[in-house]
């Protein structure tokens, strides 16, 4: 039987955005750092994305980000499992293997700045070189959004970035 895991990464490269806005509390013109949290909100039909930015008095601002077309019949996932998937931030093909899974798909939920994604896993799997990254991408045994793609190409913020472990 085969074993998937999904994983969900905020990728931030050290850098905070930061934008120059009037804030209604200082009553003058502030710059506003990116907090790196997000939030989300729901009318019914729609769910909004918002990143949260602060002024150096700690004042927020909500900077939408996206917003969705809200789904029915989904159920919130259990809080357990979400933390259970999410705790790799670095990916050891070897102990996965050896766990019996056979596919990870990585939903890239938040992307600072465009990185290629070569450099991307190179810096994320730890038992791989990126000689041999390169050499998987291109025989399409990592893809992106279900693609073959080359190991130049960015990533984008909600890209799905497929390992087909039981090929590597």
């Amino acid at each position: 039987m085969e074993k998937k895991l999904s994983l969900n990464w905020n990728i931030y490269n050290g850098k905070i955005d930061k934008e120059e806005r009037y804030c209604h509390n200082c009553g003058k013109k502030v710059e506003f750092k990116d907090s790196l949290k997000r939030r989300q909100n729901a009318n019914g039909k729609n769910i909004f994305y918002f990143a949260i930015y602060k002024c150096p008095n700690g004042h927020t601002w909500n900077k939408g980000i996206d917003t969705f077309k809200a789904k029915s019949g989904l159920e919130n996932v259990d809080e357990d499992f979400m933390i259970q998937e999410s705790k790799y931030d670095e990916i050891q093909i070897a102990q996965f293997k050896k766990d019996g899974i056979t596919e990870i798909e990585i939903y890239i939920n938040t992307l600072q700045e465009k990185i290629r994604i070569d450099k991307f896993l190179s810096s994320k799997i730890q038992d791989i070189s990126r000689e041999k990254i390169v050499e998987l991408i291109t025989k399409g045994f990592i893809r992106v959004n279900n693609n073959q793609v080359k190991s130049k190409v960015n990533l984008r913020e909600k890209d799905v970035v497929t390992l087909l472990i039981s090929k590597i």
